[in-house]
């Protein structure tokens, strides 16, 4: 299984702007639900592979979306990212 990334919002209402936001800049996101074990705020995240995640980090740092949390999988294994 490939490395991938979870990013989580508060409400679907930033979930659907981010996905937005990520297709005016051309980067590639699925919606998702937001799978149980990670958290249960906001049902829907987005899965971001690994050469698009540094720009959804940018989109964040410029404010342009509000993510609640980043997580990372990697096989088994789910940890959430510090920025």
């Amino acid at each position: 299984m490939n490395k991938y990334y979870i990013v989580t919002f508060q409400n679907t209402h930033e979930a659907m702007k981010a996905e937005r936001e990520a297709i005016k800049k051309r980067i590639k996101v699925v919606v998702i639900p937001t799978p149980t074990y990670i958290t249960k705020s906001c049902g829907i995240s987005l899965k971001i592979d690994e050469e698009n995640i540094q720009s959804i980090i940018e989109l964040r740092i410029s404010e342009s979306i509000k993510v609640k949390e980043i997580f990372v999988r990697d096989g088994e294994s789910v940890k959430v990212m510090v920025i």
